[in-house]
This record gives C-alpha cells, sequence and structure tokens, in this order.
C-alpha cells in the first residue's frame, strides 16, 4: 500500500512529540507523572483495603463486645441501700419495675438492701409488690448463671465416651472402670468439672447432673418470702438475709429469740444478690435437701418440688405447706415463665458481685 508524503510526515512528528512521553488520545503526559500519580492511587487503595480489614476483622468481636458491655452497663442499675420505701417505689418505676407483665422482659436491676423503713409499710399489697419485683431479678439471674453452667455440663458429658455411672470426676480415685474423662476434654474443660465438683461437693457425673440445676423462682420468692417477712425482717433489713440462713462463726446477727444455750447466728451478706446466691448454692449442694432435688429430677412444678424443703425449717411438713399456700395465695408460679433482659448475653451482663459460699450446716429455722 502507498502512503502519501503528508501521512508519514504526521506520523514521523506524532513521534518525535510522544518521545519520552506517553500519549492518552490527543492528551501527552510526561513518563513520571503517570508513574507518580499510579504510585499514589496504589498507596490510597492498600490504605483504604487495610483499613476496611481490619474493620471486619475487629468489628464482630472485640468492637461489638465493647458496644455490649457498654449497653449493658447502662441496662444494669445496682441501687444502693434506701433508707425510705417510697424513693425503691420510685426506682421501681423508674426502671419499669412496678409494673411487670409477662410479655416484657425483666430489666436487670439490682438492689444492695431493702429499706429500713419497709417493715412499717402498712399497706400490705405495695410491701408484698416492692419485695417481690425487687428480689425478681436477682432470682433470675442466680437461675441464669446457674442454668449456663449445667448447659455446659451436658455439653462436657456428652463429649466423654463412658456411661454416666463410670465417670467420677476425683483424680485420686483409680478403679477399673473408671472412665479416662480428661482425655476426651481440653484443658479449660477439666478446670470446669474441677470447679464444679468443688463448688457442688460432687465427683460423679450423675451427681453433678442433681445438683447443678434452677431453683424456681416461685420457689425462691415464696422462701424468701416467708423467711423475711415480705423484707421487713431485722435481718434483711440490716443484714440482707432474705432467707434467714445460718452460721456458727463470729459474723452475723443473733436472733433475739435464741433458745438458751444454743450459739447459732443470723448470717449477714454484703448485698441481696450475695444472700440469692447463697441459698440457691445451699438447696442444690447440702445433704439435707437431696429429697427436693429428686423431686426437680421428676417434675417441673414447685408444687410438688416443695415437698423437698421439709428440712429447711424445724416446722417440718407445716413448712412446706407455708411455701406452698404462699405461692399460691399470691400467684407466684406466673414469675416461673418471665425472662431476664438480655438472658443469653455473657455473665459480665450481671452487677459485680462477691463469692459468697454457704456454711456447712445448712438452715434451720431461727
Amino acid at each position: 500500500m502507498n502512503t502519501s508524503s503528508s501521512d508519514l510526515n504526521q506520523s514521523g512528528n506524532t513521534a518525535n512529540c510522544c518521545s519520552g512521553m506517553i500519549c492518552f488520545g490527543k492528551r501527552h503526559v510526561h513518563h513520571w507523572a503517570v508513574y507518580t500519580a499510579l504510585g499514589a492511587l496504589t498507596a490510597v487503595l492498600f490504605v483504604v483495603i487495610s483499613s476496611l480489614g481490619t474493620f471486619y476483622q475487629i468489628t464482630p468481636q472485640s468492637a461489638t463486645i465493647t458496644h455490649l458491655q457498654k449497653s449493658l452497663k447502662r441496662r444494669v442499675f445496682v441501687s444502693k441501700k434506701h433508707v425510705a420505701t417510697d424513693n425503691l417505689i420510685d426506682k421501681l418505676k423508674q426502671n419499669g419495675m412496678w409494673e411487670i407483665h409477662p410479655s416484657q422482659d425483666v430489666p436487670r436491676f439490682f438492689i444492695e438492701s431493702y429499706p429500713a423503713d419497709l417493715n412499717a409499710v402498712t399497706d400490705v399489697s405495695i410491701r408484698k409488690r416492692v419485695f417481690l419485683h425487687s428480689l425478681l431479678p436477682h432470682a433470675l439471674f442466680v437461675r441464669q448463671k446457674a442454668l449456663r453452667k449445667r448447659d455446659r455440663l451436658e455439653f462436657i458429658l456428652s463429649k466423654i465416651d463412658c456411661p454416666l455411672q463410670d465417670i467420677n470426676f476425683d483424680a485420686g480415685l483409680e478403679f477399673e472402670t473408671q472412665c479416662s474423662w480428661a482425655d476426651f476434654l481440653v484443658e479449660d474443660e477439666v478446670n470446669f468439672i474441677q470447679d464444679l465438683s468443688m463448688d457442688y461437693r460432687v465427683t460423679t457425673a450423675d451427681g453433678l447432673l442433681e445438683r447443678v440445676d434452677a431453683v424456681p423462682v416461685s420457689i425462691i420468692l415464696a422462701q424468701g418470702a416467708l423467711e423475711s417477712s415480705w423484707g421487713s425482717s431485722r435481718f434483711t433489713r440490716e443484714g440482707n438475709s432474705v432467707f434467714g440462713m445460718w452460721t456458727w462463726k463470729t459474723k452475723g446477727m443473733v436472733p433475739s429469740m435464741r433458745d438458751e444455750g444454743k450459739t447459732h447466728k443470723v448470717k449477714v451478706y454484703e448485698s441481696v444478690l450475695d444472700s440469692v446466691r447463697a441459698y440457691h448454692l445451699t438447696l442444690n449442694r447440702l445433704e439435707p435437701y437431696t429429697q427436693f432435688r429428686q423431686l426437680r429430677l421428676q417434675t417441673d412444678n414447685p408444687l410438688l418440688m416443695a415437698e423437698g424443703l421439709v428440712q429447711y425449717s424445724e416446722k417440718g411438713d407445716a413448712y412446706v405447706e407455708d411455701i406452698q399456700n404462699v405461692i399460691l395465695s399470691n400467684d407466684l408460679q406466673k414469675y416461673d415463665s418471665y425472662r431476664l433482659s438480655d438472658f443469653d448475653l455473657p455473665e459480665f451482663s450481671g452487677p459485680a458481685i462477691n463469692s459468697i459460699l454457704p456454711d456447712e450446716s445448712g438452715k434451720n429455722s431461727p
């Protein structure tokens, strides 16, 4: 093909023009400018991608947990000791605790102590509501912890490829039929089982399944009402002893009607929650309440479970009837279906609490 001289001249001029430059259509740009721009763009993209990677790596874990912690701290209200019942009533109303409906979650409202003047409230219905609605979140929280422990216990036991009757967590026992349970678990799970065995004072799998469980809310509320006279007893107002637990140690309150020759005292607690925790562990751990735990394995009915609490008081069978009557006359079974707000979140969603363990003896009527 023949090419005209004008075309050749134009091509030659274009080549000379673009020498040392890059042509974009009719635009001509120096190489160094293009390379500088590409380098800057690459750096910007690298920073953006790195930032996105860091965001997606952190946000679902630590950032989310931090958000939950801040949110839960706003939701958890730990009220200090009230001098006047009216003040506590106002706080209950402010936190949605005065009128509680089964369809709503119970707010995480915790009190340190009951009001000093609660015994002076003459309106029995008001005094009962103050007591029940203040105690309810504590009962639900303690149950939540117990149920979490049981869920984890059942999961761990499912990993151990041995019959339940052959599983004994006492490492000091050496029987030919004993299961080498630790071989199936990781270190954290072994430590959890050992802690449970120590807290509940039993080393067999069957024994832990009997003891690591929750007490019905209706029973907690009923016994608390009986033992504290609906929150108005001296032991409750001055020592946070909602369930009248006894102690033979130096710290405690001496009952005014204690029989001659007796040395027991009523145990005191730092908070209402500590009292609930100690009571709950007592029913789940001590031998006098084996019947209660056995009934719990057979039924969900709190009225039937209450029959296993005959040794909680010197009144015996009459005490069981008292528990059942309080449950029925105050419709306490409705609280068994109530749920604590943010129930499925970790334990940090509760208030700061002390570690309180019950004494060896359990409880007798003061």
